[in-house]
């Protein structure tokens, strides 16, 4: 009797103990003291190594939790475990390598795990957050691309089948916010998009948000990819180097003290030293119908030698890391990548050469400073410089005949800096405020010689400034998996059209149910510098959009609301997330977007789209399997196109579906994707009218047809093995083959009027634009 009643009141001890529950707030915390206060709280003693723990601080907000909650929590936020040895004492011990599978913190947040590993949802402000170090693979690819992993989430589509032409429910890629490090990205793709220009391999996270957007983000009307690499101070050098079939990269880690280190990082293409069965495919889709492809033949049955053939690309960055204490870190990061193109032709029958090059580079400096005063109040001070240069030049010439230029520049200089803060008002509410500062310097020239005719000569360029002044509030009002209120007002001034706007955001989250949460946002955004459709260049091909500021008049300030309302619910394994959306788009003209029935003819208009994104997740043990699904509905109005009435938006693509698989046994991974969409609007022509001025391209109404459906297979496979036995030395195989079974999708669908090669009569011909056929990949790593 006497043990029976020792047992009860060990039980009713242990159960009043393991109920206990408490409130705490850190926000840049140092770990012991953390465990002090827990110590306080709950009654119980941590032992540990203080230099095994190190400085690590702690971000966590709990409102009445318990012991063991707190603890998981805090083992999900930095790399530690806790044992529980007695009913009061715990040791506390370092993880040096985290299971990819672990629950992981950001920042002050709790984040879930959304589709796969390395891809979660930020409880914070419902952004997505993914991880290239510890993503998971995914179908086609065996690296973590860092803007092609993005578009395997429901919203966010890219018809042109490139890594940066993301658009993000209906909005443009030039509509979106590209950050990498605090710098602003005006090109962040490589090889014509096809690349992501941004190394995944020092990439921390990738922060998207496609509403709700934080009111420190502005002066873009979409999406918004905030882009942070990797800044751990590391014990011993680390890094990594690898190649694939198209380029090879390799990165360095060294800790300079216990308090400082500098990241390096390089990648380029070897194209230009030796070709591969997959750069040759890219090539294909890359520069079809273009000058480079055709070697500016005049005629079918034109003989071309090929001159020149040179293409390349790089990035390089160097980022160094200072923190001197647990109150202070220090940023500075660097940012350099270049796409170098040379082609030349020979036309030897009428000794007709020509040549085109291409410089496109983008540059940037960053600088930050957090600082923590108390455990409540904490700010960043940052700095940035983003320059990106465009030049292209193209010669035809005959000896003796004529000598032809064209040369094109563009140039954005972007510098500024910001004051952000942040306080902790308790457990469950915070503000942030800052002021931000922007000064845009966008230039743009063309220049055209004719020695034949001199009167067609043009030399134009243009050169404007934009002083961008922002001030801006944010109130979150937060109960953990219970309560999201966020509620911001930014108000932005921009010189170049000498107007202030006001941007009120608004954000709600609320559990309905144990397994069903209901969220919602309105938002309202503008955007002052965009890019415009160029014409002159046409015939080159590519890159014929360019960047220009707002004027107020041909080019408006561009004008976004956007609503969205949804429910999420998990349970069991199985997640479904469901939103609805409207998003009004204003400012738009033809110059932005360009339609095959006009020519440069300007019209204003605006874009309406309503759409719905699905999101199906389960997870069995190493098995995981997830459907996305967006049907989007987008018009265009313009007051001269198509008599005023509406029509499908350039990008309306109705349904989209992805459904992808992945598996993991082993050291192997495999990953399986199906893709599967609408075809896009094109206007189609009948045929060819005669003019007095000669033949014209009789079009029907402006995007009334649409492309065939587009559908394809990827699978990719990747094998992860160690070189040494206390596993610091890591190798890893990948092998990946983009649509499968080859099938033959359209991309895109134009025409042109072309003189016939047998007499002076004309033809209409069709131009359509295929997406890639089936593509092989290797890859090969290593880790230390």
């Amino acid at each position: 009797m006497k043990y029976k009643l020792t047992f009860f009141f060990l039980l009713i001890s242990f159960s009043v103990l393991s109920q206990q529950k408490a409130s705490v707030s850190y926000s840049n915390v140092p770990i012991a003291q953390v465990f002090m206060d827990l110590e306080s709280k709950f009654n119980v003693k941590f032992s540990y190594n203080a230099k095994l723990i190190g400085e690590q601080v702690i971000n966590l907000n709990a409102e009445e939790v318990t012991l063991e909650a707190l603890l998981f929590d805090i083992e999900a936020l930095i790399d530690i475990t806790f044992t529980k040895e007695t009913e009061r004492y715990y040791t506390v011990q370092k993880i040096k390598n985290r299971s990819l599978t672990d629950t992981q913190h950001l920042d002050q947040v709790v984040v879930k795990e959304y589709i796969t590993t390395g891809i979660s949802e930020n409880s914070d402000d419902t952004s997505i957050i993914l991880s290239p170090e510890k993503l998971g693979i995914l179908p086609g690819l065996t690296e973590p691309d860092v803007l092609q992993s993005i578009q395997l989430l429901p919203g966010v589509q890219s018809h042109t089948e490139t890594a940066s032409g993301l658009f993000i429910r209906g909005g443009t890629p030039d509509q979106n916010l590209v950050l990498w490090d605090g710098i602003k990205m005006y090109n962040s793709g490589h090889f014509f998009g096809t690349i992501s220009a941004l190394n995944p391999y020092i990439t921390q996270d990738i922060k998207l948000y496609k509403n709700g957007t934080k009111a420190r983000y502005g002066n873009r009307i979409s999406g918004v990819i905030d882009i942070t690499s990797d800044d751990d101070i590391p014990e011993n050098i680390t890094g990594s180097s690898g190649f694939n079939m198209t380029h090879t990269d390799a990165n360095l880690k060294i800790p300079l003290s216990k308090k400082a280190a500098v990241m390096i990082s390089g990648r380029r293409s070897f194209a230009d030293i030796f070709n591969t069965e997959t750069f040759r495919n890219l090539s294909k889709r890359v520069f079809q119908e273009t000058k480079i492809s055709e070697g500016n033949k005049v005629f079918e049955d034109d003989e071309v030698t090929t001159t020149k053939d040179l293409f390349y690309f790089n990035d390089f960055t160097v980022k160094f890391i200072v923190k001197p204490n647990a109150y202070n870190t220090f940023l500075v990061s660097n940012l350099f990548t270049k796409n170098k193109l040379d082609y030349g032709f020979l036309i030897e029958a009428y000794d007709e050469a020509s040549q085109d090059q291409l410089d496109i580079k983008n540059q940037g400096t960053s600088f930050k400073w957090n600082h923590k005063y108390n455990a409540r109040f904490s700010h960043e001070f940052s700095a940035y410089y983003s320059n990106y240069d465009f030049e292209y030049t193209g010669t035809n010439s005959i000896t003796d005949e004529f000598n032809d230029l064209l040369n094109k520049q563009n140039g954005v200089e972007d510098l500024g800096f910001a004051f952000d803060g942040n306080y902790e008002l308790n457990a469950m509410s915070s503000v942030g405020f800052g002021f931000q500062f922007s000064s845009n310097h966008v230039k743009y020239a063309l220049r055209f010689e004719d020695s034949e005719s001199p009167e067609d000569n043009y030399n134009e360029s243009n050169i404007k400034t934009n002083n961008n002044h922002a001030v801006y509030g944010d109130y979150k009002y937060h109960v953990l998996d219970k309560w999201l209120f966020n509620f911001g007002l930014r108000a932005n001034y921009f010189s170049v059209v000498d107007r202030l706007f006001f941007e009120p955001r608004f954000q709600l989250e609320t559990r309905l149910l144990p397994h069903l949460k209901f969220k919602s946002s309105v938002e309202n955004l503008h955007q002052s510098v965009s890019q415009v459709i160029e014409f002159n260049t046409q015939e080159f091909g590519l890159e014929n959009q360019i960047w220009v500021l707002s004027d107020g008049e041909d080019i408006p300030v561009l004008k976004s609301f956007q609503i969205t309302s949804g429910f999420v619910f998990d349970k069991s394994g199985w997640q479904l997330d469901v939103e609805g959306y409207y998003k009004n788009i204003d400012g738009l003209t033809s110059f932005t977007l360009g339609f095959d029935n006009i020519d440069n003819f300007f019209s204003k208009g605006k874009s309406k789209v309503l759409g719905l994104d699905v999101l199906v997740k389960k997870k069995i043990h190493n098995y995981r399997t997830w459907l996305s699904y967006s049907l989007m509905d987008n018009d265009f109005t313009f007051n001269t196109i198509n008599e005023g009435r509406s029509f499908s938006g350039n990008a309306d693509i109705t349904h989209h579906l992805n459904w992808s698989h992945t598996y993991e046994w082993k050291h192997f991974e495999v990953s399986l994707g199906w893709n599967i969409r609408t075809g896009i609007p094109y206007t189609k022509a009948n045929g060819l009218l005669d003019t007095p001025d000669g033949p014209v391209i009789d079009f029907e109404d402006t995007n009334g047809a649409r492309l065939p459906k587009y559908h394809k297979l990827d699978i990719s496979a990747t094998y992860t093995f160690n070189f040494s036995e206390n596993g610091r030395w890591k190798g890893k195989l990948g092998a990946s083959v983009l649509n499968v079974y080859n099938q033959r999708n359209v991309l895109s669908r134009k025409y042109e009027i072309r003189q016939s090669a047998e007499d002076d009569s004309f033809v209409l011909r069709e131009i359509n634009k295929n997406a890639l056929g089936i593509t092989p990949n290797l890859l090969f790593r290593i880790d230390f």
